[in-house]
């Protein structure tokens, strides 16, 4: 048995799975089992070349994917149906903001099983930022709070190899992921309400985009640093602020304190999910199921989100790990108002062409030849090839 598992910035991740492997090795002898790491891109492009040619393209067994790539990928018959299977689903046992998207176009069928999520949030360091802020949940509540509060704290600091504001987990280029929490608190998006055009050069959405690019410009955030690549991200003790959608390793002992992401008018915020899904072409359906099902085991769930600071999706490991959490109050908040992306056919791709337009921003940001201009003609670009595919279902 195969299984794709996304890449990620933090090792522990796949420490955590190749721990989980070795236990369910332990309890199934006879079931041979191994993984392999694909990035969103190399998961993509491997998902649509076994649609080109699917006998020397296989595909996984298991595939871990985003949530919202589920429907785009089992109407194209790439995932079969786990409800049967999978008792959890056919229960609905989830929080109800994960299933109203999982289920979208479903009431009786669902064709992944929510593993994880994360949620973004704003942490600082109450000693670094002291002479910044007064009163920092009131100030950091809004955007322009927090940019200000950023600027104090970068003219007031005379540490060396201080960072102002880190954010683990950035590829070097400015993503999808980045912006979409601001796109949001500005209560922008992709796709108008109603999912018949796209909105990329809409106010909102454009606006909440400069934002997040205006860290970078203003040198707030440092893009394709080399120190980054072979460093990884920098330490909490060396950042007043930290935007990370996981908990922090050592936060009690660094005494960072958490707050939601700024800039949300509820409180609440964009919640990341990842999913198990089990390839339609597998020869072992069955078997590929019941490893989900094992996977998804409370024990089993509990020992592999634990290791890397992410939240278990089945509802009663979900609802068990809030009680717990020393920062649940405001986890609470978070999850109080959340938001997933679609969960539609075409908003994977519009993500993939976002992504691409953030990426050629992104280096002219990094080269010093950045215009607001540049990002007006990107998202009509990109906003016109999203249209095109609208057009198409």
């Amino acid at each position: 048995m195969n299984i794709w598992l996304l890449s990620d910035y933090d090792h522990r991740k796949h420490l955590a799975f190749k721990s989980m492997l070795a236990r369910f090795s332990s309890a199934f002898p006879d079931t041979p089992v191994e993984f392999s790491v694909k990035s969103r891109n190399s998961l993509w492009e491997s998902l649509f070349a076994h649609l080109r040619d699917p006998k020397r393209n296989q595909l996984a067994d298991i595939i871990e994917i985003p949530q919202n790539w589920t429907e785009l990928f089992s109407r194209l018959g790439l995932l079969a149906e786990l409800s049967a299977r999978f008792e959890p689903l056919a229960q609905r046992r989830f929080p109800d903001f994960i299933l109203k998207e999982l289920c979208r176009s479903e009431e009786t069928r669902a064709f992944s099983a929510p593993w994880w999520l994360e949620a973004p949030a704003l942490f600082y360091r109450p000693q670094a930022v002291k002479d910044a802020l007064s009163d920092p949940e009131k100030e950091l509540a809004t955007w322009e709070g927090f940019r200000a509060a950023l600027d104090r704290s970068a003219s007031l600091s005379r540490r060396k190899n201080f960072h102002v504001l880190t954010v683990p987990g950035s590829s070097g280029s400015v993503s999808v992921a980045d912006v979409l929490p601001r796109v949001w608190g500005r209560r922008g998006g992709l796709f108008s309400d109603d999912f018949n055009r796209a909105t990329f050069t809409r106010e909102e959405t454009a606006g909440g985009i400069e934002d997040w690019l205006e860290l970078a410009v203003s040198g707030k955030i440092e893009l394709f640093s080399p120190d980054r690549f072979e460093n990884g991200p920098q330490p909490a003790e060396e950042s007043a602020f930290i935007i990370s959608s996981r908990k922090l390793s050592g936060a009690g002992r660094t005494g960072l304190k958490m707050l939601p992401y700024p800039g949300y008018p509820s409180g609440g915020g964009l919640m990341l999910v990842f999913n198990l899904a089990v390839s339609a072409s597998s020869r072992d359906q069955a078997g590929a199921a019941a490893f989900v099902a094992w996977a998804m085991e409370p024990r089993n769930l509990t020992a592999f989100t634990e290791n890397f600071g992410v939240f278990p999706c089945l509802k009663p490991v979900f609802e068990e790990r809030l009680r717990e959490e020393r920062e649940g109050e405001v986890y609470r908040r978070l999850f109080s108002a959340p938001e997933l992306k679609p969960n539609i056919m075409v908003y994977p791709t519009a993500e993939v062409l976002l992504e691409r337009a953030l990426w050629n921003l992104s280096l002219k940001i990094a080269r010093h030849d950045y215009d607001r201009e540049d990002l007006t003609r990107e998202l009509i670009m990109a906003q016109g090839e999203a249209d095109y595919l609208l057009s198409l279902y």
